[in-house]
This record gives structure tokens, sequence and C-alpha cells, in this order.
């Protein structure tokens, strides 16, 4: 990576290096008290009546993917959506370039804009551009666990949960002191530098943590692919971050905790005609603090107020086309950003045994400006207050079910009513069933409504928003045969999407944001299975079919793959010091439409493995050297196509981005 700054290296590298240096300490005055203790180690988690929620939705027949740090860890994953990508069996996720990159993502076919992503509880998403995923600035060191819930989640988590939620949680806080410092490099150029430590002082909590991840990148798109004029041909990236948690039990029924976290990255932006240099510029504040209250075991209530403020400046340096070897400053710095702001509060009451009733209250406030595609200031404020009823196994001991309403009422535009219902009956102690039902919504993005970009795509004001109805349902178990131990399930889904937005290219072959006529349907299932042979080897495997279309429209609807599957082989003695997993992914045939007389195109077909080796020695397995091989056969593939314009006449021709060549990750790390 250029070194176009340094300021934010040397400042988390000083962090990485105080906190590791004040982790070894702590756990050196500790190590004897805490010897015995270090095993049952209970981390500070599900104290927040926020932070059960997913895991009691999951309860009530709602599908959720756990992923834990520990299996992060032992693949030498740098960032959140390589993590997400070897990890999480149903979801689709491909990156563009690379690790800090921008992101395809499907789950249960749908589209990249119909996730809520969130750190910690607090949304992330784009409110410019809700298709620009955020993972670009999210290293996977930070990582305590990912929760992938599934299905419209509307109720809880409001505009664009319309097809899942996935949520980051960030290291979390201990009564313990451990730590972890790691340093890692690999073929791209890469080198990855992290560390955290946590414990308490008295009635105190905290925890600290910092990495660095930067690499000069592998060339993003095919030799041919690249007109004369680009010069810049490797995607790089530099990211910065730095984090603090802290919690203090005010009393036995009184929490409170807060955290923030700071963000400084320089991400390089491929593009295969012009460019000498081209790279947003990126600092990110992510803060918030929470309060949970439960005087009683009848009541709780949960408060959280939070604050993100995502900066970002575009700077492009092009190759003067008339003037062979002089650079043209084409933007200098050119602002685009948002900020977000507001203030949860959820409350549970139960009524009897066997009935508990929820009720919240959602502020949001949000708003940002483009100069680059010239968005003007927008502001936007939203109220939700939402309510649901739960049975517990003390109604019914075999079944549970849940009903709830929200109403979202934005500033500008229309009221919005939500509904949700789920349950789960388990039908003998290795067989269940389980549904979901409800509609969702996803309000337009600030480009969807207001972007003036001639060459490519043009905003609609008079966009409605979008509004879902889904259903999922399934049926699954759990199964012993010899010294196998298994678990399966079948999930169907279907969902139907009225007013879906989309660039539709006009006359010129200019891509104005629409809500297309009629309604889109998306249908599918999924089939996923584990296995536990004996106690050293596991092995996942799950595929997907989706068919997405709109009525009026052929095939398949942009970005979507008719279909995907995942495969992985994990071996874990627990009396030796080595272990090692094989990780397969496929995605299908997926379409887009590009602008310029382009039209529509394919790619996909693709099939890629990674595999990973560890070796743990020393006092206590504290240090531990990881190995992985990324895309093992170094299958060459587009992971998205583009619009490019040739250097002489100017005509329009598609670019294919290439995914990760064959890249070899070394990492090294010590836990105290």
């Amino acid at each position: 990576m250029r070194n176009r700054t340094n300021t934010g290296r040397k400042a988390v590298l000083m962090a990485t290096i105080a906190l590791a240096t004040l982790g070894s300490i702590s756990a050196a005055h500790a190590a004897d008290a805490e010897k015995d203790a270090a095993v049952e180690e209970i981390l500070v988690t599900g104290k927040h009546l926020e932070e059960s929620v997913p895991l009691e939705l999951s309860q009530l027949g709602n599908r959720i993917q756990l992923i834990q740090s520990d299996a992060i860890e032992k693949r030498a994953v740098n960032d959140v959506a390589q993590a997400l990508q070897l990890l999480a069996p149903s979801l689709y996720i491909q990156p563009k370039s690379g690790a800090f990159d921008y992101v395809e993502v499907s789950l249960e076919g749908s589209r990249t804009g119909d996730i809520l992503w969130l750190v910690d509880g607090v949304r992330i998403n784009n409110r410019l551009y809700n298709g620009t995923t955020p993972l670009d600035t999210i290293p996977a060191a930070m990582v305590e666990r990912i929760e992938v819930l599934e299905g419209g989640q509307g109720l809880f988590y409001g505009t664009q949960a319309v097809a899942g939620v996935i949520n980051v949680i960030t290291k979390s806080l201990t009564k313990q002191t451990s730590g972890q410092v790691t340093v890692g490099v690999d073929t791209n150029e890469g080198r990855h530098v992290s560390g955290y430590v946590r414990s308490a002082t008295g009635p105190h909590e905290f925890v600290v943590y910092a990495s660095s991840d930067e690499a000069t990148g592998y060339q993003a798109f095919p030799t041919e692919d690249y007109q004369p004029s680009t010069t810049d041909r490797r995607r790089g990236y530099d990211v910065q971050t730095a984090g603090v948690k802290y919690g203090i039990d005010l009393s036995d029924e009184l929490r409170f905790s807060a955290g923030y976290q700071r963000t400084h990255a320089v991400l390089d932006f491929a593009n295969p005609n012009l460019i000498a240099l081209y790279f947003n510029e990126r600092d990110e504040d992510l803060g918030n603090a929470k309060i949970d209250w439960k005087p009683s075991e009848e009541f709780s209530l949960f408060l959280k107020g939070y604050y993100h403020n995502w900066k970002s400046t575009i700077n492009r340096f092009n190759n003067s086309l008339t003037s062979p070897g002089t650079v043209l400053h084409v933007r200098d710095h050119v602002f685009w950003g948002y900020k977000d702001y507001g203030l949860n509060a959820l409350a549970k009451y139960t009524v009897h045994d066997g009935v508990d009733l929820y009720a919240g209250y959602d502020f949001q406030n949000y708003s940002g400006h483009d100069d680059s595609l010239k968005i003007g200031e927008q502001t936007e404020q939203v109220h939700a207050l939402f309510g649901q009823v739960r049975t517990t196994p003390d109604l019914f001991e075999n079944l549970r079910m849940s009903a709830g309403l929200r109403y979202n009422k934005p500033k500008s535009g229309k009221a919005i009513t939500i509904w949700n219902a789920s349950g789960q009956y388990d039908i003998g102690e290795h067989l269940y069933v389980r549904a979901t039902a409800g509609t969702a919504y996803r309000l337009p993005d600030a480009s969807e409504l207001y972007s003036i970009d001639p060459c490519c795509e043009i905003g609609n004001p008079s966009l409605q928003g979008e509004k879902s109805n889904n259903i999922n349902a399934s049926v699954g178990g759990s199964f012993e045969l010899g010294g196998t131990n298994g678990t399966w399930e079948l999930v169907g889904f279907t969902r139907k999407v009225e007013n879906l937005i989309a660039p539709i290219p006009n006359a010129s072959g200019v891509a104005v944001y629409q809500n297309t006529p009629g309604s889109t349907r998306v249908d599918g299932y999924l089939v996923t299975a584990t296995l536990q042979l004996g106690q050293e080897v596991s092995a996942s495997a799950t595929y997907s079919a989706t068919n997405a279309k709109t009525k009026g429209r052929p095939g398949q609807i942009d970005r979507v793959p008719e279909a995907t599957a995942k495969a992985s082989l994990d071996y874990h003695p627990s009396d030796l010091p080595i272990g090692g997993s094989i990780n397969v992914n496929y995605f299908g045939t997926t379409a887009v439409t590009l602008s310029g007389g382009l039209g529509r195109q394919t790619y996909g077909d693709v099939t890629t493995a990674d595999a990973a080796a560890y070796y743990v020695f020393g006092p206590e397995d504290r240090h531990r050297i990881t190995l992985r091989i990324e895309n093992v056969t170094d299958k060459t593939y587009a992971s998205k196509l583009v619009r490019a314009v040739k250097d002489v006449g100017g005509a329009s021709y598609v670019a294919h981005n290439l995914g990760v060549p064959r890249t070899f990750h070394v990492q090294y790390s010590y836990d105290f």
C-alpha cells in the first residue's frame, strides 16, 4: 500500500504495543490466582436485554448462525467479509477485489441492500448507498462473534432487515484478565498486526483492542480488460482500527456499559481505464452507551444511545489521454459521508408463567451528502413503536410462538406498519418444525432518490419504499449413528416484494431508478447438514437454490446467484497440538444489467477452496502459528462485472473484477 498517510498507522501500532504490554503485565500479576479459574472464565455477554434478542428469536422459529472468534482465528482471516464467506453456511458473499473491499451479498435470494448490518447492535449500513456494504473497514481481529439472523426481521430492527440481520459483536467484557497479540503476512504484500486486552478492576470492566491491516494487493482486472491509460493496477488497502469498551454493575439490578471505536482507512478503488491513482480516505467513529435495569424477575428495561459518523473523501488522479505523461487531479478530497444517531428502548414484562410481553421505541436521525454525485444534504428522522407477545415452555412444553407489530413514522414519506409471527414445535427429542411469516420494508436510499451521474445512474425523488411479504418454513433434527452425531434441516422460503427499486436504462442507455411494475417473487430452498465424526473431525454442507424474478421482466434479478453451496471439513484433535480445515465455496450463474448499452451479462458458476492449518505450542498452548492458502487451486474468476470505457472512441465494454488469486497467509498469535 502506498504511504499516503502515516498518522493513523502509527497511532494504532502504538496502541497495539501499549495494550500488549499492559496485558503481559496484568497476566503476570494475575497468572497464579487465575490459573485454575481460566478454564471456567465466563465472558460478560447476554447481560443486555438487547443482546439476548437474537438467541431468543432462534428459539421462536427464526434461523440463526453463530460464528465464534476461535473459528476465525484458526483460519487466519483478516476481515469480516472473509470470515462470513468461509463460515456462514447459507450466506452468499463475494468480495469485489479481496479483503477490505465492497462485497456482493445474498441471503435467501436477497439483494445486497436487503440485509441490515450492525456492530454491537448499532446499524452501520450506508445511508447514501445501501448497496455499498460497510464491510470494507471491519477487521476480523476485533470480533468476539458474528450473529447471522435469517428472514424478515423488521419487527425489532426496522428498515433494510428484509432478508436478515448480521450483527458483529466486538471483544466482550470479562471479569478475568486475558488478551492476545497477533502478527501476520500474506503474499499480496499484506501486513497485519492486532491485539486486545480485557480485565477488571473492582467493579470496573474494560476491553481495549487495536489492529493494523495493509496490503499492496493484487491486479484487480485481467490484463486484457485494462486500457493503456490505467497504470495503477493493484488494489490495496490500509485500515487502522482502535476501540475501547467499559462496563460496571452499579447494583445487582442496574448495569451501565459504553463503547467507542475509531477507524482510519485508505482504500483503493479499482478501475480499468484512466487511473493513475484512485482511493477513498475514510474516518469512521462508532459509539454507544447502554443501560440495563432489572428490578425484578418479571420486568427488565434496556436503553441505548448510539452515534455513527462516516466521513470519506474521494481522491482521483487520471492519466491524460491527450498529453502522455501528464497526470490530472480530477477529484481532490471530494466529500461524501453521513451521520447517524438515535435512541433505542426495549422492555420485557412477564405477564404470568408462560407469556412474555416485549415493547420498544426506536428513534433514528440521519443525514448525509455526496459532493461527487451531487447529492445535497438530506436529513431524515424516523420514530417507531413495536411490541411482541411470546409464549415460553411454561405454557406449552414443546411449542413456542410469538407475534408482533411495528409502526414506523418517518418525517417525510408515509407511515408503515409491519407484522411478524413465528413458532417452533419440537416433535420428540430429535425432530422439530419451525416457521416465520410477516412483512418487512426498505426505504429508498439517497442515491436512488437524488443522485445525478449522467454517465451511469440518475435518482428519482418520486420513488416509493419497497414492502415485502415473507414466509420461511423448515423441518430439521438431529441423529446419532454409532460414533457419529449430526444435524440436518430442510428450509423453504418465499418473499413477494412490491415496488422493487431497480436501475432501468432509458433510451440513452443511462440507468434511472424506478419502482418496477408488478411484484417480484423470490422462492427457494436450502438444505444443510453437519456431522461430528468422533471427537476429532467435523463436517458441514449447505446447498441453496433461488428463483428471484420480477413479473414482466425476464431472468433472475441482478446479482442474485441461482444457486450457492458451501462445505467444510474441520480436524481438531484434543490430544495433539495441531489442527486444520478445508472450506469449499460455490456460487452459480449470476446476472447483472450494465448501462452504456451493454445490457444483461452473466458470470459465476465458480468453485473455490481454502485450506488452513495451525500448530499450538509453549506453556498452556499460548503460542499459535497458523497457515492458510486462499484459493488453493488458483482459480481465475470474475467476482463482479462492471462497465468500462475504451480510451479510443469512448465505447463501453464489460470489465471483469477478479476474485482473490492463490494467496498464502502466515499468522502468529500469543494468548495471555
